[in-house]
């Protein structure tokens, strides 16, 4: 007994008292290792984003700013998720609990605050023909990374194997940061800045490939980063039903329930259900721990979905703007929502083909399949009208806002029921010829 009582005072010493602990690396290949309630706590602030970046992508598009809203939401969406997926790939290798670590992190999470208060200059910039980056998004996009850059040199410290590959991520981000400054700071037009930016991201995203091709890679765990992952789009899922709940609410508070608020609300739940059922279908977890080489390309691919989950809700807050003003350009709503639906099934089509290594043909009628509705869509409100507006009050016009809205969501259930009834035997025998 005395032994047990001495175990649990020490696991509990260890669990309570966050002291000053060595970051010499985690171990890659522990199986069935769990997020941190900090981890957790730390993605909360990145879905405020992302849900701050969908509103503002539905403002703008209300008012018809499609072009410069879409390169605005791409923009902010990037540098939230390569923010997240930094950290998360640094507490995976490192993290270890402790009051530095700690502190650490709620400093990024500050950052995510300050960048998300200037998502709405960011947008308004862009819509006047300006660059999307600002001084606010600049100041917090740093916070966020700054501390990374002191955690991966402690790393380094701590970690003399793998100090190479270490120092050169905390040189790296250092420089990412001088590069994101200087477009705020330099007075260059705005296609330079505009390309100056893209070449940023493209070079951050290139740089840990070939990093970790060259310099080793740092202790991070496949089985981790699947499950960090999975919960934020499970999280990211979450904002579709509160955009959905909150633009019903204000809707049903100055109309009152009407048809096209229960379609609203029950479809924005239908596509939730649907696109975390599809995600989900893919047993991620257990092919990165078998293959944790393939994590690269895997982990790439949420960028994008994380967006296309988020836009679902932009696009549903336009359609309750639209029902509640009383017009509503159907044609602008049936491809607001339609393509981030295809982009989810896309992408959890890539993916699959990713993790798999298998390519297998046979999904490509199923994909075929599920798109067929969303294409359909966006015939119909084309057919309706490609540049005037619905009364939703009228019965004709609400015909053709629910058939829209029903075809979009037929469309990510079809993906669900044809993987259910069929797809599943491919992903079995496609994992058993891999093994």
């Amino acid at each position: 007994m005395a032994q047990v009582t001495d175990g649990l005072r020490s696991s509990l010493r260890e669990t309570l008292h966050h002291r000053i602990r060595s970051m010499s690396g985690n171990d890659p290949d522990q199986r069935g290792r769990s997020a941190t309630s900090l981890e957790l706590l730390y993605d909360l602030t990145y879905v405020i984003a992302f849900g701050a970046a969908a509103d503002q992508l539905a403002h703008h598009l209300s008012a018809g700013d499609v072009g410069s809203a879409l390169g605005a939401y791409l923009f902010a969406i990037f540098a939230v998720s390569w923010a997240w997926l930094n950290f998360t790939w640094f507490s995976s290798a490192y993290g270890n609990d402790d009051a530095l670590f700690r502190v650490a992190t709620i400093v990024q999470m500050i950052g995510v605050i300050i960048l998300t208060f200037g998502l709405p200059q960011s947008f308004s910039a862009a819509a006047e023909g300006e660059s999307p980056n600002n001084a606010l998004m600049v100041v917090g996009y740093v916070i966020m990374r700054v501390p990374l850059i002191a955690l991966w040199l402690r790393a380094a410290r701590q970690d003399p194997d793998r100090r190479r590959i270490d120092v050169a991520y905390a040189v790296t981000i250092a420089i990412a940061q001088v590069g994101w400054a200087l477009t705020t700071i330099a007075p260059l037009p705005v296609v330079p800045t505009v390309l100056l930016l893209a070449a940023l991201a493209l070079g951050e995203m290139a740089a840990p490939v070939v990093l970790e091709r060259r310099l080793g890679q740092p202790p991070w765990n496949a089985g981790h980063i699947a499950e960090r992952f999975s919960l934020l789009t499970l999280i990211t899922l979450g904002e579709v039903v509160a955009a959905t709940t909150g633009a019903v609410a204000a809707l049903t508070q100055t109309e009152g329930w009407s048809i096209g608020a229960v379609v609203i609300a029950s479809s924005g739940l239908v596509l939730a259900a649907a696109m975390w059922w599809a995600y989900f279908l893919i047993p991620s977890r257990v092919l990165l721990e078998e293959w944790p080489e393939r994590t690269f390309a895997w982990r790439y691919a949420h960028l994008p979905l994380f967006g296309a989950i988020a836009a679902v809700g932009a696009a549903l807050r336009v359609a309750a703007t639209g029902v509640e003003e009383g017009e509503l350009s159907l044609f602008r709503f049936a491809l607001a929502l339609a393509i981030p639906v295809a982009a989810v099934i896309v992408l959890v089509f890539l993916t699959w083909s990713v993790l798999v290594r298998a390519y297998d043909l046979t999904h490509l009628p199923l994909l075929s399949l599920s798109l067929l509705p969303l294409v359909a869509a966006v015939a119909l409100a084309l057919t309706v009208g490609s540049t005037g507006t619905i009364d939703p009050g009228h019965t004709a016009d609400l015909v053709a806002l629910v058939s829209v809205i029903a075809l979009v969501a037929a469309g990510a259930v079809l993906e669900v029921v044809g993987h259910e009834v069929v797809g599943y035997r491919h992903t079995v025998r496609a994992l058993t010829e891999s093994a």
